[in-house]
């Protein structure tokens, strides 16, 4: 009995996998997910209390992978005090190995997670990575030109912009395509160009 429970989760599961990839949390519906899983709408709520619920229960292990990365990076470069301005795109390149490690691991997960989850309590989980993005280039930005901290007030909405756009862009990707190595080139050639344009801004 206990493995044909199991064997129901785990079909659940997947439906709702497939829903939230479809339809994102929003719009996603618990009646559609019972039926792509074979059970009764009634049956699913014997699994999942409700929509969050499930939500979490697929995107939970992700989640907690994708901050662990993140937070990975920040502490990499806190523990750098010396930089040279044209060498930020090894910077950046840490946030290309971490999205194509996700990316390797879960990607119709970490696509829900950056892209279909408003609404949910991950909804965050975008704007998260854009700040840890922003602090990353503040703090290359402050090596580079060797000051204890920003005083033009542009620079950090130009950091800001820097930020959005590039996470964004990594959204759009994700968004538009499903196979893993398009996937890595068009998000390496992204990190490419906006690491060389950043680098430039630096030595101006």
């Amino acid at each position: 009995m206990q493995t044909l429970k199991e064997e129901i989760k785990d079909r659940i599961l997947a439906a709702a996998l497939s829903e939230f990839e479809q339809y994102g949390y929003a719009q996603s519906s618990m009646r559609r997910i019972a039926s792509s899983a074979g059970i009764t709408t009634g049956n699913i709520y014997r699994y999942f209390k409700n929509k969050d619920d499930l939500f979490h229960a697929v995107l939970e292990p992700t989640y907690v992978q994708f901050i662990k990365y993140t937070m990975d990076i920040k502490k990499a470069i806190d523990g750098t005090n010396t930089i040279d301005a044209f060498e930020t795109l090894n910077c950046i390149q840490l946030v290309d190995d971490t999205i194509v490690e996700l990316l390797k691991e879960s990607s119709i997960e970490i696509k829900i997670l950056l892209t279909l989850s408003q609404g949910s309590a991950y909804e965050q989980a975008k704007q998260d990575l854009i700040e840890i993005v922003a602090q990353i280039l503040e703090k290359v930005m402050l090596i580079a030109k060797d000051i204890p901290a920003l005083h033009d007030p542009k620079d950090p909405l130009s950091i800001q912009m820097f930020a959005t756009t590039l996470i964004e862009g990594i959204c759009i990707i994700l968004r538009d395509y499903e196979d893993g190595s398009t996937i890595k080139y068009l998000v390496d050639e992204q990190l490419y160009v906006f690491g060389e344009g950043f680098a430039k801004k630096l030595n101006r």
